[in-house]
């Protein structure tokens, strides 16, 4: 599995990429031998209420199905990449689900 992860206008220290690929990892481990890559873009979104949010959008190449994309918004880069792990896994569940279902 390849992770690819981009952070626009910040730098990432090779301890926070480490740990970020290991929460990763962690939550994805059920699909671990069915994943090919996994890119990650982290950029961020102005609000005129709350200042700027985390944007991250997750996409998942997976063989046989179609890639799986995801957007989630947190308040820093943590928090949105939890938040969209947690979507990515609901929408697995359901992929799989779809193609244990056809003969």
């Amino acid at each position: 599995m390849k992770l690819k992860l981009t952070i626009k206008n910040k730098l990432v220290q090779s301890g926070i990429k480490a740990s970020l690929s290991k929460l990763v990892k962690n939550k994805i481990a059920k699909y671990a031998l069915h994943v090919r890559k996994v890119d990650i873009h982290v950029d961020d979104v102005p609000s005129t209420l709350h200042g700027t949010f985390k944007e991250c959008k997750i996409n998942m190449l997976l063989p046989g199905l179609p890639t799986a994309v995801v957007k989630a918004r947190g308040k820093n880069i943590l928090h949105a990449i939890q938040r969209a792990l947690k979507s990515l896994q609901h929408v697995l569940v359901q992929k799989y689900q779809f193609s244990q279902l056809r003969p």
